[in-house]
Order: structure tokens, then sequence, then C-alpha cells
């Protein structure tokens, strides 16, 4: 008992001098060098995670990219303790020091504000982010009618998080469960536009699609369809309903996984 206890008061010990070394450094970076950028910041303070935060004047704000470098350079040379926040109103940015050749760079960007959907860039991009897509639809009647198949795709967005263009597979069955149902699979390509509503972090979407269905020993029919949708944005992809308009209406479910979204924050 006595050895935890000796423990414990160690910890706290060396915990309260952690914290009065960072409010003496911080002290003296408010009188020595906050002075000289007090037209870009008005204040510093510590973060929880025991980061320095600099609060942004306007005039910081409408620097260019190697104007806003070029003052974090001078400041994370002094300051090479952690790594330094800068916030402009919701905005967040984070800076860092190299400490093998004394580059700095911004490292992150991010608004606190923003849902992960919001997060997402509307950019034409050079490398097109992939997408996969896995759904079903499921169908049952009295008469013990069934129907049921299961939605596959792969494709890519154009713009992303505004149009995309996918490869379609599908496959599945139809008919009377005590009789003999038939089964069928089809082959096809899809488009569609979103419309990201950013505050709920959903994505309605419109689109068509063209299929082609192949039949034993003879020619195959082609057949189009108007798709309606949303998508609710989760972890690294969209949970999404939507339903298809052809020569029937059908309604499906999925997942579409985005791997370009998996582990980060997006601006």
């Amino acid at each position: 008992m006595k050895k935890i206890f000796t423990i414990l008061s160690v910890l706290l010990i060396s915990s309260q001098l952690v914290n009065a070394q960072n409010s003496s450094e911080l002290n003296s970076f408010k009188v020595n060098v906050l002075p000289k950028y007090s037209t870009y910041f008005n204040e510093a303070s510590m973060t929880d995670n025991g980061q320095l935060e600099l609060s942004a004047l306007g005039k910081y704000i409408v620097l260019s990219a190697d104007g806003k470098n070029k003052i974090m350079a001078d400041i994370c040379a002094v300051w090479q303790n952690s790594f330094i926040i800068v916030s402009l109103g919701s905005k967040r940015e984070l800076w860092g020091r190299n400490p093998e050749n004394g580059s700095t760079r911004q490292l992150d960007v991010w608004d606190l504000n923003a849902s992960r959907l919001s997060q997402m860039p509307v950019t034409t991009s050079s490398t097109h982010p992939w997408f996969f897509y896995i759904g079903g639809q499921l169908g049952y009647d009295t008469q013990k009618n069934v129907s049921m198949s299961l939605n596959t795709r792969l494709g890519f967005f154009l713009l992303l998080n505004r149009w995309d263009m996918a490869a379609t597979f599908s496959t599945g069955l139809a008919g009377n469960i005590e009789g003999d149902p038939s089964y069928w699979s089809n082959v096809g390509l899809m488009s569609r536009v979103h419309f990201p509503i950013r505050k709920i972090g959903i994505s309605p979407n419109i689109g068509g699609q063209i299929t082609y269905t192949p039949f034993g020993g003879g020619a195959g029919t082609f057949s189009g369809a108007v798709l309606a949708g949303v998508g609710w944005y989760v972890g690294v992809g969209s949970l999404d309903f939507g339903v298809s308009i052809g020569n029937q209406v059908t309604g499906m479910i999925g997942f579409t996984f985005v791997p370009k979204l998996k582990g980060k924050k997006l601006d």
C-alpha cells in the first residue's frame, strides 16, 4: 500500500512540474514572441493535449499560403515543444516542424462546425475516388410469390460527391416458392448526380441505368430505368436507399464503400 501511495505521489508531483514548466514556457512565449506577430494573432494558449494554440486575426486569414508558411516557420523555430494549432473561428490549421531538416508545413485543416459530408471536397480530381456498392431487394406476397436480388456496383466519381459512373451486376430469382422460381442475372451501366445536404449529412441522388439480360441460346434484351435515392454518410461510405423505375418499380437498400474516406477528415 505504501509503495502504491509513493508511486501516485511521484506521478502527481511530476504532473504538476510538467504543467508548471508548460505554463512558464507559454508565458515566456506570450512576452517574447507573440508581440512580434500581434497583427496576425491576438492570443496564445495551451490545449488539453499540450499543444500551443494561436487565435488568428483577419490579417492572417487573408494571407497567401506562402505568407502563412513564412510566419509559421518563424514561430515553429521558436516553439519546438509541440505542434501548433491556429484557430480561425471554427476552422483549425495544424502546423509542425520537421526536426531533421527544419522545414515547416501545414499538416492538416479542418472545420469544427462541418459534418463529415461537408468535409468532402467538391472538386475535379485527377485521382477519381472509386467505390463499391453491395445491396439487395426482397419481395414476398400472400400467394407465396417471391422475388429477391443481389445488386453490386463498381465505379468512380467524376466529380467528387457530385456525379458518379459505375458498372453493375445483379442476380436473383423470381417466382412461386412452391413451384420452380426462375433465376436471372444482368449487367449494365449507371450514372447518378448527387445533391448533398451538408447540415444533416445526407445526399439525395437521381440518375439512370441501362442493363443487358442474356438469355440461354438466344439474344438478350436491353432495358432502361430511372434511379432515385438518398445516401447517408456513415464511416467509410454511405448507407443507400433507392428505387428503380423501369418495367417495374423496385426498392433497394445497400452500402457504398468509398476507401478514400477511411481514417480521414476531409475538407
